[in-house]
């Protein structure tokens, strides 16, 4: 299912691209992902027994005319190639992706405990001034984090937790070594 939640948000980064509406295409895709992660839009949207065709006139009364024509074709072929289910993590891959292309990057720092307003801002400027790009970070709170944070940017994890640190420290033991 991931290589088809990319196909179908690469055809449509390619579309807004073309028509040189990702900014205005990248606005639309939030709006519809916010306004279809709801419970009974989810619920209607992954039910078999509703038929494509009230899934799509679900669509049209919810969005009316708030959406391009290739956004609307974009939700209706889902629909009507059975993956009405895959609409939403669709959208996360087109929004990340078109977010790279405007300039901007998310990231995601999980740690044990909140961090402080600080120390997040220090972590988007270290960021900022790796990417050469605008941030955006969303924070989450893991109690299995024993202590430090990571960070996920895209495909990448920087990790700077103490269970990373105390892995490396055991291996370097284990080599010999005294540095870790």
């Amino acid at each position: 299912m991931a290589a088809l939640k990319d196909n179908y948000a690469s055809a449509l980064l390619e579309i807004s691209e073309e028509k040189g509406t990702i900014s205005k295409d990248l606005e639309q895709a939030i709006y519809i992902k916010n306004t279809l992660d709801s419970k009974a839009a989810i619920s209607l949207l992954t039910n078999p027994g509703v038929s494509a065709s009230k899934k799509i006139a679900f669509l049209d009364n919810v969005f009316s005319d708030r959406l391009s024509e290739h956004m609307k074709h974009f939700l209706y072929l889902m629909v009507e190639n059975g993956y009405s289910s895959q609409i939403l993590s669709a959208l996360d891959v087109y929004i990340e992706r078109a977010k790279r292309l405007v300039g901007v990057l998310q990231a995601k720092v999980v740690s044990a405990k909140p961090l402080a307003d600080e120390q997040l801002e220090r972590i988007r400027d270290i960021l900022k001034r790796k990417a050469q790009m605008d941030i955006e970070i969303s924070f989450d709170v893991d109690p299995d984090v024993i202590g430090g944070f990571y960070v996920m940017v895209g495909d990448r994890i920087f990790d700077a937790t103490v269970r990373s640190e105390l892995i490396k420290m055991k291996e370097s033991l284990k080599r010999g070594s005294s540095e870790w």
